[in-house]
């Protein structure tokens, strides 16, 4: 199995892949748009893209967890999320929301911050990653590869 996870941020694309339990692509894009019409679409381009490149055979994201979100960001969320699902059915692959909280504290050991999230994705998989919301995208594409987390939605 392949699996593509989608980071949590609505700002910009943050992605890992893993083949089986192996982690084969990581990486981000920024949006360039400004206007929210084009960034959707720019959004629904960089998707599509990656989808045909890794190939996927489920592409995964974070559960929605609205009480810990700042409301003006739960539109632009919502909108990716219905662009994301929208491009992961024309291509015919599979989608999840999984909830990662649980599995954060666990394999970090601690309460789960930024520093602690990098620090062990760089460990883990020997990397210099710097960006938080790809360490977030390749440990729930990891919890996934290696069913640790259940599927929220």
């Amino acid at each position: 199995m392949r699996y593509m996870a989608i980071g949590k941020t609505p700002f910009k694309l943050a992605y890992a892949v893993f083949d089986g339990r192996t982690l084969v692509a990581y990486g981000k894009h920024a949006l360039g748009a400004t206007n929210e019409n084009r960034r959707l679409v720019e959004w629904k381009r960089l998707i599509d893209g990656l989808i045909e490149t890794c190939n996927p055979s489920f592409v995964l994201t974070h559960l929605l967890d609205k009480e810990r979100m700042m409301k003006k960001d739960i539109e632009k969320i919502v909108e990716i999320r219905t662009v994301t699902k929208i491009a992961v059915e024309e291509k015919r692959k599979l989608y999840a929301e999984f909830k990662t909280d649980g599995w954060e504290w666990r394999i970090v050991g601690k309460r789960p911050t930024a520093k602690r999230k990098l620090e062990l994705v760089n460990r883990d998989y020997d990397i210099g990653l710097r960006d938080v919301d790809v360490a977030d995208a390749i440990i729930l594409c990891e919890g996934v590869a290696w069913q640790k987390l259940q599927i929220g939605v």
